[in-house]
């Protein structure tokens, strides 16, 4: 059930809440070894048939094409590793994207909370320079403008009005630029829209 934008979530409730959805923070890459990145990259099925053709040219005695095959082993290994560390910074940058506070409003009084412990269902108040820090639907808004580029890459800020259709919908990670809102929490953690892109 939504809570009333003017009293927010019962502190109660809100706990319960974190306990089942959980904090609300996009899932993070699992830190690996660069050996176990190697051994991912070597178990594709493309490089276990070109290892089998170097044991092949290896008995064969054919030294050069072992030489081509082995070098195609390497060089693809490394740029699979490469991208595997690339994408996992990239998935690091978007946990920075997360607010660290965040103003909810709880039992009817509008409080300061670690942005972690939002849960659905919590009334959030947004303004200016707010990293906006959970999915939702905008209930009150005045001249609010989100700037969406992280996210959808457009450099635009986008006008938000409150209602149910898109210029209502409220994303993590994406910053308000201008204006004041208020909004209801739908999805937070692996469940908003940054949870989801950092999981992909």
């Amino acid at each position: 059930a939504l809570a009333d934008p003017r009293r927010g979530l019962d502190p109660v409730e809100a706990r319960r809440r974190l306990e089942r959805y959980g904090r609300n923070e996009p899932p993070r890459p699992p830190r690996r070894p660069w050996w176990h990145r190697v051994l991912t990259q070597l178990r594709d099925p493309l490089i276990l048939v070109l290892l089998g053709a170097i044991t092949l040219t290896t008995l064969t005695r054919d030294v050069q094409d072992t030489i081509v095959i082995l070098a195609v082993i390497v060089l693809n290994t490394t740029v699979g590793v490469v991208q595997e560390i690339r994408a996992d910074r990239a998935l690091a940058a978007l946990s920075e994207l997360t607010a660290p506070t965040a103003r909810v409003v709880r039992g009817g009084a509008q409080q300061q909370v670690p942005a972690a412990q939002i849960v659905p269902g919590d009334v959030v108040v947004v303004e200016a320079g707010d990293i906006v820090p959970a999915d939702g639907w905008l209930v009150e808004g005045a001249a609010l403008q989100v700037d969406e580029s992280a996210l959808t890459g457009e450099s635009v800020p986008v006008d938000k009005t409150a209602g149910t259709g898109p210029a209502a919908a409220m994303s993590a990670g994406t910053t308000v630029t201008r204006g004041r809102g208020v909004f209801v929490v739908t999805a937070t953690g692996p469940d908003s829209a940054l949870g989801r892109i950092a999981a992909a």
